[in-house]
């Protein structure tokens, strides 16, 4: 569970932000928008004035691999500091098993993303690189965050499903596709 854990809090921590759940998170809703850039992460909660305005997400690989490392740039605009008091309720289901949920403290988990509060307004980028353990078991996880100022201002809602596929499932998947790209080579 520390790897779920680990690999949510990253995700989320690396947007500098985050969240709970909530019905109108789930992707598919209306009350979403997606991110541009490459990466499963949708903002919800759109219809509520949020005091980051996230431009850009990529993840590298898309979807993230296990054994592999994660490469995450996001790049946003904050329209007010983000200071000590900050949190983000956070929220991570495996199907339908809720694995994570709690509050954590958004100054110290920006830390991890080598930011520092006060995170100051303006435009922010920043990227990390995380390593995704072997040892992730398949299936689907959904990670909803929300972050909230001190005084409970509404920062953002992140939310992100990522699917892991069988063990030995995605090499198969890999490989015949690595057969048909030299097959077409080949021919040409």
């Amino acid at each position: 569970m520390v790897s779920y854990y680990s690999f949510a809090l990253l995700l989320t921590s690396c947007l500098a932000v985050v969240p709970g759940y909530h019905q109108d998170a789930l992707p598919g809703t209306p009350d979403r928008r997606p991110i541009p850039g490459d990466s499963p992460i949708v903002q919800c909660d759109v219809k509520d004035k949020q005091l980051l305005d996230l431009k850009r997400v990529v993840i590298s690989p898309n979807p993230p691999e296990r054994g592999q490392n994660l490469t995450i740039t996001a790049e946003g605009t904050l329209a007010k500091d983000i200071v000590d008091g900050a949190y983000v309720d956070v929220d991570v289901r495996y199907g339908f098993i809720k694995l994570v949920s709690d509050t954590f403290d958004l100054c110290k988990e920006s830390t991890k993303v080598d930011l520092e509060c006060p995170i100051k307004k303006g435009s922010q980028t920043l990227t990390k690189e995380v390593a995704i353990p072997n040892e992730v078991p398949p299936g689907k996880y959904l990670v909803v965050a929300r972050a909230y100022t001190k005084d409970d201002e509404f920062i953002t809602c992140l939310t992100a499903e990522v699917e892991f596929p069988q063990y030995g499932a995605y090499d198969a998947e890999r490989e015949e596709a690595e057969e048909i790209e030299f097959v077409i080579q080949q021919q040409q």
